[in-house]
């Protein structure tokens, strides 16, 4: 199953572009690059510049970019906004959660 807005909860997120777009530490709004790492509370992400920052989940906003899948539009993507207390738990658990509709609300496009 693709990753999709709807499922991206559901899904593995190691590998996703994101962005920090809301925290309650203010520093670390607009740290942005690639997941590398996932534990319960912390999401780490290498910048562009080969540093690594550790984000937790909680009182934080991301905005990840979602591949179409498209070959022929290689350079387009999916913005998706997700409120990072709906991400904690252990990946693995997560994977497996069912989630209220109201619960699924809160992404948005």
């Amino acid at each position: 199953m693709q990753v999709s807005p709807g499922n991206l909860i559901h899904h593995e997120i190691i590998g996703l572009e994101t962005e920090v777009v809301d925290s309650s530490n203010f520093s670390q709004i607009g740290i942005k690059g690639k997941v590398i790492d996932e534990t319960k509370n912390t999401l780490s992400i290498q910048l562009d510049k080969g540093l690594t920052k550790i984000i937790a989940k909680s009182h934080t906003h991301f905005l990840f970019n979602l591949p179409t899948g498209r070959r022929y539009l290689p350079g387009s993507k999916i913005q998706v906004k997700v409120d990072g207390n709906l991400l904690l738990s252990q990946p693995e658990n997560r994977i497996q959660t069912k989630f209220k509709k109201s619960i699924r609300r809160r992404i948005d496009l």
